[in-house]
């Protein structure tokens, strides 16, 4: 008999779990928004797997060497598990550059699906958090069960352009990745 899916958290990076400066070249210019290790915490203590749905193009345009980003994303790990005993169990990033028209890129679903396979998911049971319309629109487009916008990072200039016809519609909104899972741990198979 197979094993079951697992229901899991696809989360953006940079503006949803940690400080979006500008491209985040060393791990030690990595910072975690306050209350993002204990959430992500909570979510994986509710059975969650946590994977990371990045964009790196700051790889593809030379300004992160290729090797810096593992370093980059153990550092994540090491901030999550001190601050909170949590961690991410997945990253999959897309490093090209917008131009280079690659089939990973966000808002493209393919970052997801790799996620997916890689950690056995079950999407209809998983939920996409991000600061970005691209992030809500690669949530819709896999389909994941829940999309949440949050207001940090780039989210509050985000959530000006909801109305705007061409732009997905966020299943919620909300203030920082504390709140956005605290509802998803409400609201998804309900």
């Amino acid at each position: 008999m197979a094993e079951p899916l697992k229901k899991a958290l696809f989360l953006d990076r940079d503006g949803t779990i940690n400080i979006d400066p500008g491209y985040i070249s060393r791990p030690e210019l990595l910072e975690l928004l306050p209350g993002a290790a204990a959430a992500i915490r909570k979510a994986r203590d509710q059975g969650y797997l946590i994977a990371v749905v990045s964009n790196q193009s700051g790889v593809g345009r030379g300004l992160i060497a290729p090797e810096m980003l593992g370093k980059i994303h153990e550092r994540l790990n090491e901030l999550l598990q001190m601050q909170a005993g949590a961690r991410i169990d997945y990253f999959a990033c897309c490093t090209h550059r917008p131009e280079d028209e690659c089939h990973c890129r966000k808002p493209l679903p393919r970052l997801v699906y790799e996620a997916q396979a890689h950690l056995g998911i079950d999407l209809a049971r998983s939920a996409l958090i991000g600061d970005r319309l691209t992030d809500i629109r690669t949530g819709k487009s896999a389909p994941v069960g829940l999309t949440v916008l949050v207001r940090t990072g780039d989210g509050k200039e985000e959530e000006g352009r909801i109305a705007e016809a061409d732009q997905p519609n966020p299943d919620h909104v909300a203030d920082d990745l504390g709140a956005a899972i605290a509802w998803v741990l409400k609201n998804l198979n309900k």
